[in-house]
């Protein structure tokens, strides 16, 4: 069993594009059943995606593909464009 402390010190990866997405900062709970449904993601200090300035991201629980000892790794959005690396 993992607790929510737990989920919320773990960097987000997205496994479409590689990219750190940043952290969680916020986790929506069905707490009738005990589960969670999403979380937001945030930016790790305006590195990533968002900045912290209250913007994220959210992701959808079933987006999960592993839940690592420091990453979770998440399936959301469109692959990596190559020209984006002038490749």
């Amino acid at each position: 069993m993992i607790r929510v402390s737990d989920i919320m010190e773990k960097e987000i990866i997205n496994v479409k594009n590689g990219k750190r997405m940043g952290f969680i900062t916020d986790i929506d709970m069905d707490i009738n059943e005990g589960k969670i449904m999403s979380f937001t993601i945030t930016g790790d200090g305006g590195r990533g995606l968002f900045s912290r300035n209250g913007e994220g991201q959210v992701v959808f629980f079933s987006d999960i593909l592993k839940i690592g000892c420091d990453t979770i790794i998440v399936n959301i959005g469109s692959e990596l464009n190559v020209d984006e690396f002038n490749i």
